[in-house]
């Protein structure tokens, strides 16, 4: 993950509080993302394309 992508998503936690954030499995890339209320696992290159158009980082509640 490039140094634009670890400051995005360490503001997301930041701003989250209480989200659980979490990749899986642990030996991977794969970030957990809210998408249209269910759980799914991207790259790290999809995460921003998530973020602007409404999905979080972390698992749906």
């Amino acid at each position: 993950m490039n140094l634009f992508m670890k400051t995005i998503v360490s503001l997301i936690m930041i701003s989250c509080l209480g989200c659980v954030i979490d990749r899986v499995p642990k030996s991977s890339d794969k970030v957990a993302i809210c998408h249209k209320g269910k759980t799914i696992h991207v790259d790290d290159s999809a995460v921003k394309a998530h973020l602007k158009h409404g999905d979080y980082i972390g698992y749906c509640k």
